[in-house]
């Protein structure tokens, strides 16, 4: 049997010790000592098993390792699930990894989980199940969850270890169940720590960095009347934006015109406008506008290149891979569409438009080439991701919407730490992105999870 194999089907054994048989090559590679028993780690769960050889004259192609029902009972270990098993002291080892998503409430209690099939396709080899915040239980160490079961197809409900690593798929983030989390895996061990970032705590961040000052319009915090009215003195139009607001919902754009302020925004996907004589009338607005105790910010509207006279906005995915690196596997254009002034496709303000339809449009206007502007948004994103990663992080995928000045300048607006899905019609200039969408999530799991050399690919 080749040692260069990790993944190891489990297989039950039919004995009442608590035993694991392993092919004599995988015990040599592991330099385990089958006089005495080890130490064996699964998730959070631990218990003391004796280590037997296999047969090895015909083992099966695929590998095994083959446990005992009291070892199988105690880890809370599946049947028919394939596991890694490296050493992590002279006298134990580890199965794993264990990989829990953490999902919202509703997904959890209706089951919908199509959705994180994807996930489940994706690793090679380990437990991933979905868990909600009703299933931790601290006194048997276990989470409550549903993993794939590949030999009925679906869905099993099965008390499991705590996980190793923790992809956190809700928006915004449940902290309390991280707190609980965190007692027993350690910190550092769940992404995406923080999904909904606030657009002034993502504005004052940046401006920490020298390069990416550079990058942001004008914000501020808005306090009173006389923040709206510097803005629009000193830009002439500027957003209004709910600081923790989210899909477009609840953004105003002002505007000075002949010493009127109009004031345009959007309600069931129609352009409203009002025309205004003094900024105190814009803060009533916000106020029977969106809800009353709500914190806006005031951001600068850069005048920026539009297509075919429609201001666009660059998506730019960045993702971390299976070696805790950033990495930008694609970037999206929404260009609004009929009278709008938003980009958010999620407020179905905009439409996707393709690369190449775009630089067709825009290119004699720009003072850089196609490739150039590529990689100037891949290493802008790359390294907002890191700054953002260092102040909220563990993160692991990050939606930033960059757009282009009338001076060709790159200007960052604002981040999302759990960008929306893009339909796969639209995914003609990023063809793998369906792919690399689950896989680097998963192949970052499985790098916080200790599992990473066993598991490596190029992602």
């Amino acid at each position: 049997m080749s040692t260069n194999n990790t993944s190891y089907k489990i297989i039950k054994l039919d004995t009442g010790e608590p035993v694991i048989k392993l092919y004599p090559a995988l015990i040599s590679k592991l330099k385990i000592d089958v006089r005495k028993p080890v130490q064996l780690k699964f998730g959070s769960l631990v218990c003391s098993v004796n280590v037997t050889q296999l047969n090895a004259a015909q083992p099966p192609a695929g590998g095994e390792m083959q446990l005992s029902p009291k070892v199988m009972q105690e880890l809370h270990i599946p049947e028919n699930i394939k596991l890694s098993i490296r050493r992590i002291k002279k006298n134990k080892l580890r199965l794993g990894p264990v990989i829990g998503i953490l999902t919202f409430p509703g997904t959890y209690a209706n089951k919908y989980f199509d959705f994180y099939l994807n996930y489940h396709v994706m690793l090679e080899s380990g437990l991933l199940f979905v868990f909600g915040s009703r299933g931790i239980n601290s006194k048997t160490n276990t989470v409550q969850g549903y993993y794939y079961n590949p030999s009925v197809k679906t869905w099993t409900l099965a008390d499991l270890p705590y996980p190793d690593a923790v992809i956190d798929r809700c928006y915004p983030n449940p902290y309390r169940i991280h707190t609980r989390l965190e007692k027993q895996i350690g910190k550092g061990k769940i992404f995406n720590k923080k999904t909904l970032i606030n657009k002034l705590d993502f504005y004052t961040a940046l401006c920490k960095d020298n390069v990416l000052r550079n990058h942001l319009p004008e914000t501020r915090f808005c306090t009173d009347a006389s923040d709206i009215a510097d803005l629009l003195e000193k830009h002439g139009r500027i957003f209004i934006k709910p600081a923790a607001g989210m899909q477009g919902a609840g953004i105003v754009t002002a505007a000075l015109e002949d010493d009127r302020i109009i004031c345009r925004y959007m309600v069931r996907g129609r352009v409203l406008e009002k025309k205004m004589t003094k900024p105190r009338q814009v803060l009533k607005l916000l106020e029977a506008f969106g809800h009353p105790r709500r914190r806006y910010i005031i951001q600068e509207a850069v005048p920026i290149v539009g297509y075919r006279g429609k201001p666009f906005c660059f998506r730019v995915m960045v993702c971390k891979n299976g070696q805790g690196s950033w990495v930008v596997p694609a970037i999206f254009t929404n260009a609004a569409k009929g009278n709008s002034f938003l980009t958010n496709h999620a407020a179905g303000a905009s439409r996707f438009i393709p690369l190449n339809s775009l630089f067709n449009d825009i290119e004699n206007r720009l003072k850089t080439t196609k490739a150039d502007l590529i990689d100037s948004l891949a290493a802008l994103g790359a390294r907002t991701a890191g700054l953002l990663d260092k102040k909220y992080g563990p993160l692991g995928e990050l939606g930033l919407d960059v757009v282009i000045n009338q001076s060709g300048k790159l200007i960052v607006l604002e981040g999302n730490g759990n960008p929306g899905m893009v339909p796969i019609s639209h995914m003609v200039d990023f063809p793998n992105w369906v792919y690399q969408m689950f896989k680097l999530p998963v192949s970052y799991a499985v790098h916080l999870a200790g599992f990473e050399n066993l598991h490596h690919r190029k992602n």
